[in-house]
C-alpha cells in the first residue's frame, strides 16, 4: 500500500471534556455541539471523550452532534476516574479495585454504543515504593483481563497506554507494554502509543512504532512540551513515516495541553499533522 492510498484511512480525533484545565491534555470543553461542529470544520473526524464517570457524559448530545457534523467518537479515556476519585486497577483495597473495574465496565457500555475503544492509562495505578513489582503486575493483569473479556463481549476494544516514568512507574515503553500483553495472554488488548511519553522513554519513537506494529491500536500525538504538534521539537515526519510503515489505519488523537488556548491548540494541531502526513 503506498502513502497515497494509506493516508485516506488515517482519522484525526480531538479531545473533549466538561471543563478545560491548563494542566490537563484535553483541548476542547464547553458547548459540546459547538465544539464538535468546530472540530469537524477544521477537518477532524472524531472526538475522544475525557470524563471521570461515563454516567456524567452528555452522551446523547454528543452522539447527536456527531451525527449532524459527520463525526465519530473514537475513544473513552478513563484517567480522570483515577485523578479525581482515586480509582485504580491495582489498588490494595479489594473494594476500590472492584469499583474501578465496574467503572471501566461503564465506559465499555458507553463505548459499545459508539463503536469506540476504551483507554487504560493512569487508572492502572502505581506500584507503591518498596513493594514487589510482580505482585502488582499480576494484579493488574487480572484486572485488565476481566475488563478486556467484558469489553470483548460488548465488541469493544481495549487500548493500554505506555506512559512515562514520571506519571506511572511501570509499563513505560512500547516494548514493556507489548511484552506484558503477551506474557499474560491478554485478550482484546492493543497498545496506545503517545508521542509525548515516547519522547521521554524511547530511544527512537519512530522505531518503537514500527516494532509494535502488530499490536498498535491507537495513537496520541502531542509535542515534546505536551503542546500541540509543531510547538516543540519532535520530528513528526519521522513519526508519520513510521505510522505508514506500521500499516496503521486507526485514529490519531490530539491529546495535548490547551495552550496557549483551546482554539489555537485545536487548529494548529491538525494543521501540523495534516502537513506531516501529507493529507489535504
Amino acid at each position: 500500500m503506498d502513502a497515497h492510498d494509506f493516508t485516506g484511512k488515517i482519522k484525526f480525533s480531538a479531545t473533549l471534556t466538561a471543563e478545560i484545565s491548563k494542566t490537563s491534555p484535553v483541548i476542547m470543553a464547553g458547548d459540546c455541539a459547538e465544539r464538535i461542529r468546530r472540530a469537524s470544520q477544521l477537518g477532524y473526524h472524531a472526538v475522544e471523550l475525557h470524563w471521570a464517570d461515563p454516567r456524567k457524559i452528555p452522551l446523547d448530545e454528543i452522539v447527536s452532534a456527531c451525527e449532524n457534523y459527520n463525526m465519530k467518537i473514537s475513544a473513552f479515556a478513563t484517567g480522570r476516574a483515577y485523578f479525581q476519585e482515586g480509582l485504580n486497577l491495582t489498588h490494595d483495597d479489594d473494594n476500590i479495585r472492584k469499583a474501578s473495574i465496574e467503572r471501566v465496565f461503564g465506559f465499555v457500555d458507553a463505548a459499545a454504543r459508539c463503536d469506540a475503544v476504551v483507554i487504560i492509562g493512569c487508572i492502572r495505578g502505581n506500584i507503591p515504593a518498596g513493594e514487589p513489582d510482580d505482585v502488582y503486575l499480576r494484579r493488574f493483569a487480572h484486572s485488565i483481563h476481566t475488563v478486556a473479556k467484558y469489553a470483548e463481549s460488548r465488541n469493544v476494544g481495549i487500548v493500554l497506554e505506555a506512559i512515562n516514568r514520571y506519571e506511572n512507574n511501570y509499563l513505560n515503553t512500547a516494548k514493556e507494554t507489548a511484552d506484558f500483553i503477551s506474557e499474560f495472554a491478554l485478550p482484546n488488548v492493543k497498545i496506545l502509543l503517545d508521542t509525548f511519553h515516547m519522547n521521554i522513554e524511547e530511544t527512537s519513537p519512530a522505531e518503537a512504532i514500527t516494532d509494535c506494529a502488530g499490536h498498535l491500536g491507537y495513537i496520541h500525538i502531542a509535542d515534546s512540551n505536551r503542546r500541540y504538534a509543531g510547538a516543540g521539537h519532535i520530528d513528526f515526519r519521522k513519526i508519520a513515516a513510521a505510522v505508514y510503515a506500521a500499516g496503521y489505519q486507526g485514529y490519531i488523537s490530539a491529546e495535548c495541553l490547551p495552550l496557549p488556548d483551546s482554539e489555537t491548540a485545536l487548529s494548529n494541531w491538525i494543521k501540523e499533522i495534516k502537513d506531516v502526513f501529507s493529507i489535504t
